[in-house]
C-alpha cells in the first residue's frame, strides 16, 4: 500500500502523485466517504466488466440507454 501526502488546492482539487496515475491508468474516481476518511476508486475497475456488452447488438439509443440504467442500478447496489 502506498501513503504519500497530498493538498488540496484554493479550487478543491487534489494532485495524484505520478506514480499512482500511472498505477492505475485512469482519470475518473468515485469518491466514497467512510467514517472520517475519504476513499477514491477508480471508475475502470467498477465498470470494466460491463465492456462490450453490447456489441453486435442491434439497439436502438433508447434500448442502450435503458440497459446502462439497469446496470448502473446493479452495480451500485452491489459494490456500495
Amino acid at each position: 500500500m502506498t501513503a504519500e501526502i497530498v493538498k488540496v488546492d484554493k479550487n478543491g482539487r487534489i494532485y495524484l502523485p505520478a506514480s499512482l496515475r500511472k498505477k492505475f491508468g485512469v482519470t475518473s474516481f468515485y469518491v466514497e466517504e467512510r467514517g472520517d476518511e475519504i476513499v477514491l476508486i477508480p471508475v475502470r475497475k467498477r465498470i470494466g466488466k460491463y465492456y462490450g456488452i453490447f456489441r453486435g447488438e442491434n439497439l436502438s439509443p433508447e434500448e442502450i440507454d435503458r440497459l446502462i440504467e439497469e446496470e448502473t442500478e446493479k452495480l451500485l447496489r452491489d459494490e456500495l
